[in-house]
């Protein structure tokens, strides 16, 4: 592979991790800032706060206005979107909040939206801006008892924090990842037809040294899996059936190390499929439930006027991934591009890990040593077709 075909199908990779694309939109797109619903009126308030990090996070709180309000204090819960998407996702789900009595938080993390910062870290930095806002949420008169909504990367940011902050009363996380070292394998192999695994191992392996350099975030550490157990929280999983980018499995795994009171729910579509009505149903009667003074479905205010569209629409929330690009790229690497890749980037052998390493002092490229536990090193040959 030339050169300039390296540089870009590396850059591919990690971005695919870290700068997938960006959700942006103007102000306008957040609609009217004072609204009608359910005969009551509510206000969309935009905020700028400061991140851990000294990043400026943009964020909007909506609310009914002071006459409309049925108590002082109200809950409220903190929407956190997904890797490729922005606080407009939590915006189609203010209506089965604001029927219920609870207020709404939106932002957009670090890196996403029209936030400032360059770079996501599916979770690793993002669990800091979670207490950023709760902070700034603290400081506003009348919010009550708080709880999260995650998707994707939202869902194992929640997962990664909640056990953190006691002032969380409910979480929801819809297809979270478990361990994101095991989901990237996943993903490698369901898009590889060619190369051999560990080749992909080594990959990963520099494309983490990478990663590591400019963001801060270890790949191999991004488990959410280990916070299972601690989190007592009640909790309610959702994943869909078809969901492209993260297996099932891995909410099954969350929820069955879950810590406290818990359920979970399937439902049809992919990964950033609308979620059908009996679910988001749901989702509103566990959040009444646990943060409106322990009223349930007597308390939901089911709307069967209400349209289906508005739930049930066919617009997918942010932006899918090019699984095609992905695809090209991982079927291309080669051990001459790997050795590349190490010599460009700077990549020392021990930050490709203890369990592979490359052989790149020899002139013959097909050849991969590899060492594992202490095991005898292993000559394992690689028919090169692109040699």
């Amino acid at each position: 592979m030339e050169p300039d075909n390296i540089k870009y199908s590396y850059e591919t990779l990690w971005k695919f991790i870290i700068r997938p694309p960006r959700d942006e939109y103007t102000e306008e797109d957040l609609g009217e800032n004072h609204f009608i619903y359910h005969r009551k009126t509510y206000t969309r308030s935009d905020y700028s706060i400061i991140s851990s990090e000294g990043f400026a996070l943009k964020c909007s709180f909506i609310q009914p206005d002071p006459e409309c309000r049925p108590r002082e204090e109200m809950p409220v819960v903190i929407y956190l979107h997904g890797n490729s998407s922005s606080r407009l996702e939590g915006l189609r789900m203010a209506h089965i909040l604001l029927k219920n009595d609870i207020n709404l938080f939106i932002f957009d993390f670090a890196g996403s939206g029209i936030s400032e910062g360059e770079y996501i870290s599916l979770g690793y930095h993002e669990k800091d801006d979670i207490k950023t806002v709760i902070d700034f949420l603290e400081r506003i008169p009348g919010v009550g008892k708080i709880g999260l909504w995650g998707r994707s990367m939202g869902a194992a940011t929640t997962m990664l924090y909640a056990h953190h902050d006691n002032r969380i009363k409910a979480i929801c996380m819809d297809s979270p990842f478990a361990d994101f070292s095991k989901l990237a394998k996943e993903l490698c192999l369901k898009h590889v037809s060619k190369i051999p695994n560990f080749l992909i191992d080594v990959a990963m392996s520099i494309v983490r040294s990478t990663i590591k350099k400019k963001n801060g975030l270890d790949i191999y550490k991004l488990k959410p899996i280990n916070c299972a157990e601690k989190t007592t929280i009640p909790a309610i999983f959702i994943h869909a059936l078809n969901d492209e980018l993260i297996n099932i499995e891995h909410t099954i795994e969350l929820c069955e190390k879950y810590g406290g009171e818990k359920s979970i729910y399937s439902c049809k579509g992919g990964h950033n499929s609308p979620r059908p009505r009996d679910i988001v149903d749901k989702i509103g009667t566990f959040f009444a439930k646990h943060l409106n003074n322990g009223n349930n479905d007597d308390y939901f205010l089911k709307d069967e006027n209400l349209k289906e569209s508005y739930y049930d629409n066919d617009k997918d929330i942010g932006h899918s991934q090019n699984f095609d690009v992905l695809n090209n790229v991982i079927n291309n690497i080669n051990l001459e591009d790997l050795k590349n890749l190490k010599e460009s980037y700077n990549v020392d052998d021990k930050d490709i890990g203890h369990s592979h390493s490359l052989d790149l002092s020899t002139n013959d490229n097909s050849k991969i040593i590899l060492e594992d536990s202490g095991k005898e090193k292993e000559k394992i040959k690689e028919n090169n077709d692109k040699k």
